[in-house]
């Protein structure tokens, strides 16, 4: 026997075979520790006796071979590394998962920053092991999860957990695997008999692990419908990412070990979807239009522009003037989303649920309405979980009874307003939300609501009349784009209980109006690195008006002795820059400049009598 036993390759299991020895329990080093060893153990250069403990055989690797070996007995272990992945917000991180067989008292020990549910994970593991007839042996068995300093949640390790242990058993044995385990990423839920569950975050596993360059995911029947879907409609790496699913353990391993999905119910990219019977886990809310709602042309005009251009809204006004009514049916102008924001949104609705919402799937504008009593956690998310307001990102936020929303929720909306953006930060977690949302809201003008009303009385005293509307701050209504009073209706009340038809035709003529202009707007915006009106730099409205600086200066002056500040100004410049778009014109008018000062703050406080009250 040489003196000293290299290994060959990096990762390379030697065996009896391939070496011609005769195998003993050896010890592993450094390869710049062997010679001192060496010398000690042949003791021939000194009077030192050999000391017992000292193996006859040395085994030496550098220190950038990343192979694990179990020395036990005659044999010589590589313990196997199965992939699957972690979610930090919309960050995600691959996970590799690591087991081998060591000296000790029984049981699998979990190493790593791991959460509770990960642990649960391991036993529901074992569980399933048992259930299809491969028991964990009595021995003790450490896991460790890599990266150790990176924390590790959710139920989808539980399938990367039960392939290594069983990797682990089946290697004692010498069974080897028909496929590179390692190039494919693991992710489900294991129930006790071994079926797999669908489990959050798939979208992004799916992006990590094309952008890692691994050859596809393995995940249940239900993720991989939702996955299947996407993958048909994205681009670059993504859409290589070769996509299996399994009803359960047993169909796993017997991919695993036979590389064969005959007769297993497995689905990949470029076969048809699976069918399943699931359904997502929040039902979708029927998408409601306007040819059953009578609207007036500006109403009509108002909800074209908001669709054009994504401007915030608010509108005010008596109970029954059709504010809720109005908002709900704002989503069905709304054309599809693009590629990149439909990626993102598929994202952050991942990271909420495990079943993403049909509606979604195909590309339309998420709508989100949340009771005004919903938490600030609810609203505004947490690190762990994204919230109303993310979820809301490229479509539509409706808060109706705005002023009955907590102070604290309405205060955080000033960022994403400006910025499109949710910084959610912990004390051991900071996350950043995509929150680029349209926000539409609805409220009264005074508890009873009945201010300012023509057909009732408001029994409200002027204190608490102050106090209700004192709730929305001066800094989140700037920050809204259109400001509209809503009138009471004045015409036939049974008219919409005597109609025999819908309005059939208004929506499609007003989806055809926003369709064109959101066109002409993409291709003029492309120069200023944005997507719709509502993001031009102050630096570039005067080019993006199609008028010179001095005449765009003119028409502004005559607002600025109306006590306009700049952000209204600003506002009002984007939304007649909208209002021209509706007319395919490149060149915003002053007509469009007047109309947009119209909708704003001050000119609707002023239209409701707020001047009596002290408020403006």
């Amino acid at each position: 026997m040489p003196e000293i036993f290299p290994a060959e390759s990096r990762g390379h299991i030697m065996s009896p075979e391939d070496s011609g020895l005769v195998w003993q329990p050896g010890l592993v080093v450094q390869a710049s520790k062997a010679p001192y060893l060496t010398w000690l153990r042949n003791g021939r250069k000194s009077n030192v006796p050999v000391p017992s403990w000292l193996p006859s055989l040395i085994l030496t690797f550098s220190a950038r071979d990343s192979a694990l070996f179990y020395i036990h007995r005659w044999r010589c272990f590589v313990s196997s590394v199965i992939c699957s992945a972690c979610c930090d917000g919309t960050s995600c991180s691959l996970i590799q998962v690591e087991s081998n067989f060591l000296k000790g008292f029984t049981g699998v020990q979990l190493v790593g920053q791991i959460s509770d549910v990960c642990r649960g994970g391991l036993e529901r593991a074992k569980a399933a092991l048992e259930n299809i007839g491969i028991p964990v042996p009595q021995r003790r068995i450490i896991m460790s999860l890599a990266p150790a300093d990176y924390r590790k949640d959710g139920s989808q390790l539980d399938l990367a957990f039960a392939i290594n242990l069983a990797l682990l058993i089946s290697g004692e044995s010498g069974r080897s695997t028909a496929i590179p385990v390692s190039r494919w990423l693991f992710a489900s839920e294991l129930s006790l008999d071994g079926q797999l569950r669908p489990t959050r975050n798939m979208i992004s596993f799916a992006i990590e692990a094309a952008t890692s360059g691994m050859e596809g995911m393995v995940v249940s029947p239900d993720s991989a419908a939702d996955l299947t879907r996407m993958i048909r409609h994205a681009s670059g790496p993504l859409r290589t990412l070769r996509i299996l699913s399994f009803r359960n353990l047993r169909e796993v391993l017997t991919w695993i070990f036979q590389d064969s999905i005959q007769d297993i119910q497995a689905e990949s990219i470029e076969d048809p979807p699976v069918q399943t019977k699931s359904r997502p886990l929040s039902p979708e809310p029927e998408r409601t239009d306007f040819d059953d709602m009578i609207l007036n042309p500006e109403l009509e005009q108002i909800a074209k522009v908001v669709a054009t251009g994504l401007h915030s809204l608010i509108l005010y006004g008596c109970p029954g003037t059709g504010k809720s009514m109005f908002a709900e049916r704002i989503p069905s102008l709304f054309p599809r989303l693009n590629p990149e924001i439909h990626l993102e949104t598929l994202r952050i609705h991942s990271a909420a649920e495990s079943r993403i919402p049909e509606s979604l799937l195909d590309g339309r504008p998420p709508y989100r309405a949340p009771h005004h009593h919903a938490s600030p956690a609810a609203v505004i998310g947490v690190p762990d979980a994204p919230g109303e307001t993310a979820l809301a990102h490229g479509g539509l936020l409706f808060l109706d009874e705005l002023p009955e929303f907590r102070r604290d929720i309405l205060e955080a909306l000033r960022e994403p307003l400006e910025t499109g953006e949710l910084r959610v930060s912990r004390a051991r977690s900071k996350v950043i939300w995509k929150a680029d949302m349209t926000l539409v809201a609805a409220c009264n003008l005074c508890p009873c609501g009945w201010y300012s009303s023509e057909k009732r009385r408001c029994s409200c005293p002027t204190v608490k009349i102050l106090a209700y509307r004192r709730k929305l701050s001066g800094p989140v209504m700037d920050r809204i784009d259109l400001h509209i009073n809503l009138p009471e209706y004045s015409g036939d009340l049974r008219a919409p209980f005597l109609r025999e038809e819908r309005q059939s035709g208004k929506t499609i003529r007003m989806q055809e109006d926003v369709q064109a202009a959101r066109e002409l707007s993409h291709k003029r915006n492309q120069k200023f690195g944005i997507l719709y009106n509502k993001h031009l730099r102050a630096t570039d409205l005067a080019e993006a008006s199609g008028i010179c600086k001095e005449t765009l200066q003119d028409m502004l002056d005559k607002l600025t002795h109306r006590g306009a500040s700049q952000r209204s100004l600003i506002r009002t410049v984007r939304i007649a820059r909208s209002l021209a778009d509706l007319r395919l014109d490149a060149v915003v008018s002053g007509e469009d400049i007047r109309q947009a000062w119209a909708w704003q703050a001050d000119v609707a406080a002023r239209q409701r009598g707020d001047e009596v009250l002290g408020l403006i």
